[in-house]
Parts: structure tokens; sequence; C-alpha cells
């Protein structure tokens, strides 16, 4: 009996025993955001010195209204620099109430200057793959001008500015050109891989965040080396099949027509028996609804409608074409991952033509791309016009 007992007690214990590791969440500070920027006035030395801007959550802010007046905030961003992230991070713990804790960390700014120093982009994204309390799920967004200007925005609609953001980059269905948030775990893929890569690209303006195309890493240096507009990333978004949603502004008779994408599939075919003349073939195919018209033709017509459908057709095609030409002629980039397709389809091929796909002879750049585009047109709306012929 006291045997059973002995062993009954014992499974309490360890039912009932705290984490050793506890921590009261009145101690913790929150930090939800963080920027990094170069200092302006750089000393000579090798190691160039980083500027960290955390925001830190605070509590007794958040229940407030939005736009109360109040001047509590919910948020508190603290800057500290120095040569490296870790050191920064541990100089903010003495300058905090509360320990900073990162587990709740969702956003990553780093300034175009920052990502454009060779391998300091890396360099700093060591910090949040290693570290066992970041999670994988954190956005990373790169910031035209400083990083931190970001975290000091304060929108009309959320207390916090991360949750703004975050929120922001969620509607990526509402435009094409929106490209999705790059989380750190992809980021971890891309700097395994030498393959060119594209990260969001932000700025404010009237305590608004601004999505303004992307910016493009080379896979090598793992630097930025340049930018696509929010026309050009919609091009990227068309053949990587990452639309869900978005529109296309077209001319039909001189007048303009709004055309909602639904359903994008891409097809990409890759002829490499010659590794001196490769051939890459664009397929897209688009389904859709008439968002928006000025014209007064009837939709019934069906000599109008495949009219309205090939004008779509030609208008991706477009945005597709002006992409691989900033890539190819520009960039002399392939961030698209056709030379993951080459090496899957065409291993032997792709050994022949690895070294130079980007660099040297950049085969990617005098590669022939063909694109065709093919949409069609589900749901024309609740009517065929608005406004009858007669009375135009």
């Amino acid at each position: 009996m006291n045997k059973r007992l002995l062993i009954h007690l014992c499974w309490m214990m360890l039912l009932l025993s705290g984490c050793w590791d506890e921590n009261d969440i009145e101690e913790r500070g929150f930090v939800i955001g963080t920027a990094i920027d170069l200092v302006e006035d750089q000393q000579a030395n090798d190691n160039p010195t980083l500027k960290m801007t955390n925001q830190f959550v605070v509590p007794a802010g958040i229940g407030l209204p939005t736009g109360a007046g109040s001047e509590k905030k919910a948020f508190t961003n603290l800057s500290k620099t120095g040569e490296s992230l870790f050191e920064i991070i541990r100089l903010m713990s003495t300058a905090v109430g509360r320990a900073p804790y990162y587990e709740h960390l969702k956003l990553i700014v780093v300034s175009e200057e920052v990502a454009r120093q060779p391998d300091l982009f890396a360099g700093i994204m060591d910090l949040f793959i290693r570290d066992q309390e970041m999670r994988r799920e954190m956005r990373v967004v790169i910031s035209e001008d400083k990083a931190q200007k970001i975290l000091e925005i304060e929108p009309e609609t959320e207390n916090l500015p991360v949750m703004y953001i975050t929120n922001v980059m969620e509607n990526t269905t509402k435009l094409a050109g929106l490209i999705d948030p790059a989380r750190i775990g992809e980021i971890h893929e891309h700097l395994l891989e030498p393959q060119s890569y594209v990260i969001p690209r932000v700025f404010s303006s009237d305590d608004k965040i601004i999505f303004n195309g992307g910016a493009v890493f080379h896979g090598e240096s793992n630097r930025l080396v340049g930018t696509i507009n929010l026309e050009e990333a919609a091009g990227l978004n068309l053949i990587k099949n990452k639309i869900e949603g978005g529109y296309f502004k077209i001319e039909v008779d001189n007048k303009l027509m709004v055309y909602e994408l639904k359903r994008v599939k891409s097809n990409i075919e890759i002829n490499a028996n010659d590794p001196e003349d490769i051939n890459i073939e664009i397929t897209i195919d688009a389904e859709g609804n008439i968002g928006e018209m000025f014209g007064q033709k009837s939709l019934l017509d069906k000599a109008y409608l495949s009219k309205i459908e090939r004008k779509v057709s030609e208008r991706i095609e477009q945005v597709v074409n002006n992409t691989i030409k900033k890539a190819q002629e520009d960039l002399k980039l392939d961030f698209f991952g056709f030379s993951e397709i080459l090496k899957r389809k065409h291993y032997e091929i792709w050994n022949e033509v690895k070294e130079n796909w980007d660099e040297g002879d950049n085969i990617f750049a005098n590669s022939t791309v063909k694109v065709k585009a093919d949409a069609i047109i589900r749901t024309t709306g609740a009517t065929d016009r608005v406004k009858d012929q007669g009375s135009e």
C-alpha cells in the first residue's frame, strides 16, 4: 500500500512541477518587430556598425481605441548600435525594464543600404536563423529608406505598426504585383542555394506602408543588386504561379475595361538539347471576370467577348515579357527559378552550364524565352451592360 502511494506521489510531483526556465509574463518585454540600418557616420574599420531598432509592446496601451488621442501608445521603439546583432541585443537588455523576448517577433525590416553591402545581409540573417528562440514564420522586407522609419509609422486602423504591416502583407489577393511575404525559413533556403531571389520592397508615406515591387538578390553573393516595380512583380508572380487574385486594365475600342483575375496557372518547359541554345517556353492560362467596363457594348456578343479575351491575353504577355526583359537585359539574373527546372529535368546540361548561368557567359541572359497567354472570361457580372446602346 505504501509503495503504491509513493509511486502515486511521484507521478503527482512530475505533473505539478513547474517549468525549469519559467519567467513571469510581466517580466518580459515582447519584441514584435526589428529594423536594421547602417550607422550614418561609419568608422574606418573592416566591420560596419549596425543600428538595430526594436518595437516593444506596451501592454497598457493595447486596449486603448485607435486614434483616441491618448498619449499612451501600445508600442515603444528602442535603438542600439554595434558591430553585431548579438552584441546589440545584449546591450538592449540593459536599457529596458523588461528583458527583451523575441519569440513573438513577426517582422524584420532591412534597409537597402544594408542589403547592398557584400555578405552583410546573410550575416544579419544568421542570428535570426540560428537562435532557437526565433520562429521560422517571421517576415522579412527590404526598406527603400531607413528601416527604422517603417517601425515609426502610426496607422489609424491599428495600435501596433508591425501588426498593421503584417496584415497588409496578407492582402496578396488584391494586387497581382504584391510579392508573397518572405519568411525567415525561406530566406534560409535561399542562403543555402546559389539561386537569385526576390524579397518584398516597401517604403512609408503619411503613416502608411507602401509595397513597391521587390528587391532582387544575387544568389551567389546574397547581395541586393536591383529592384523590380509592381508591374514587373506581377510578371514574376504570373511566371511562378503565385497569383491568387488581382486585376489588369485594358482598352477595348478605346474604352477602359478591368479584368479581375480569379485563377492563373502557368507551365514552364525548357528545351535544352544544346547548352548554347536553351529555349524556355512559358504558357499562362488565366480565368477571370469583367470587373468594370466603360464601354456600352453588350457582353452577350460572343465576338466582342473574344476580342476582350485577346486583349487580356496580350496584356498578360506584355507584362511577363517586360519582366523577362528586365531580368535578362538589366539585371542579368534568373530570379524565376528556371535554373531549378533545368537542374531537375536536364541534369547533365545543367552541370555544363551552372557555372555560367548567372555569371561568366551568362547563359540565362542569352537564352530564348517565349511567352504565350490564354485568358478567358468566366462571368460578366450581374448585367451584360449598364447603359443602353441607343443612349450613347
